[in-house]
């Protein structure tokens, strides 16, 4: 175990050292949408700087590892003061369920750790590198059966619906989505849905500049649903359209209202579309995106999750509570604003990195 490692799991004792401690119809529009203007350099609106490519800034995996420290970093505290006064018994295996509730990993996770340990002998206590293989082992469980890339095809257009709360990253992720799209040699259109956010559709329009990307955008506060009905025209030689759409709370019902409309437009016009529905998910918000899971699948039929802000929280456990109440695929999980910063999800990685290994 290297000595970074044990710095944020640092208890018990190995044998031979001591470890420091988220529509009308096209006439209902309001004002005619239009294709984007070519992107303006606006300091304000455009995005990150895409990153250096991933040989300059290390593996994918270290990059998560990097991202996910906070939340490792804080079970890692919690759990090594645990251990460093108690040895592995009834009390102390409470003591962790309720560590790993409060870390966000869900009470089904936690009780399943905490059966696993004990259900082992440890008389000596336990060391910390066999409570994080535990911990990365269950975790990895959870996880596992949902890691599904998104796989673009068998629709022409491919469309992608993209929905959450404000704030969530959804217009930086459509933006790498259609770089990465775009680098796979695919024709990608990009809707500017989010009309109430003039900074939303002028950092569509950057993105669709780097990208190659076709934007459609309308005027300001345009009606969203008739945008989609256009955009859909534009794409029809498209193999991708990514639909931005407004940030709204999903507590707020009539906003709710207005998402709804824009995907009965989509239905209208093809009938089995949106073929995904991607509900990006700030990580730094915890508890609170289980009920956005809640809330959009019931209005909207989400098909997959899109984790984000894993580098700036320690609560990146969340996604586990999540996965194991909702089943749903977890499809990517960024850990940056660069383009290679979103990645697709794998379960494996994500685990050992939660757990410090």
């Amino acid at each position: 175990m290297s000595e970074g490692r044990r710095s944020f799991w640092g208890f018990g004792r190995r044998r031979d050292e001591e470890k420091p401690a988220e529509a009308p119809e096209a006439a209902e529009a309001s004002e005619a949408p239009r294709e984007a203007e070519p992107p303006r350099a606006d300091a304000d609106a455009a995005p990150a700087e895409p990153a250096p490519p991933a040989e300059a800034k290390g593996s994918w995996f270290s990059r998560l590892t990097r991202g996910l420290s906070r939340s490792s970093n804080r079970l890692g505290d919690s759990v090594s003061s645990l251990f460093t006064k108690k040895k592995l018994d009834a009390s102390s295996l409470q003591d962790l369920e309720d560590i790993l509730i409060e870390a966000d990993l869900g009470v089904d996770t936690a009780m399943a750790i905490t059966d696993r340990l004990s259900g082992q002998r440890y008389a000596r206590g336990i060391e910390a590198h066999e409570l994080q293989e535990v911990l990365a082992e269950e975790v990895e469980k959870v996880l596992a059966p949902l890691a599904r890339p998104l796989e673009v095809g068998g629709a022409k257009p491919f469309v992608v619906l993209v929905v959450g709360v404000n704030g969530t990253g959804k217009t930086t992720t459509i933006g790498k989505i259609a770089a990465q799209e775009a680098r796979a040699g695919k024709r990608v259109v990009l809707a500017a849905g989010d009309t109430f956010r003039a900074a939303a559709v002028d950092q569509l329009k950057v993105w669709g500049e780097r990208s190659g990307a076709r934007v459609v955008a309308g005027a300001p506060r345009a009606d969203a649903a008739g945008l989609v009905y256009e955009a859909i025209d534009a794409a029809r030689d498209a193999d991708v359209l990514i639909v931005d759409t407004a940030g709204r709370l999903q507590n707020k019902a009539e906003l709710m209202a207005e998402l709804e409309k824009v995907v009965r437009v989509i239905r209208r016009r093809i009938p089995d579309a949106p073929h995904a529905t991607l509900l990006t998910l700030d990580a730094t918000t915890g508890q609170n995106a289980i009920n956005q899971v809640d809330i959009f699948r019931e209005k909207v039929g989400v098909t997959g999750l899109v984790m984000t802000k894993l580098d700036g929280t320690a609560r990146g456990g969340i996604l586990v509570a999540i996965a194991a109440k909702h089943q749903l695929p977890i499809h990517y999980v960024g850990v940056g604003e660069g383009i290679d910063d979103l990645a697709p999800f794998a379960a494996r990685d994500f685990a050992r990195a939660i757990a410090g290994l």
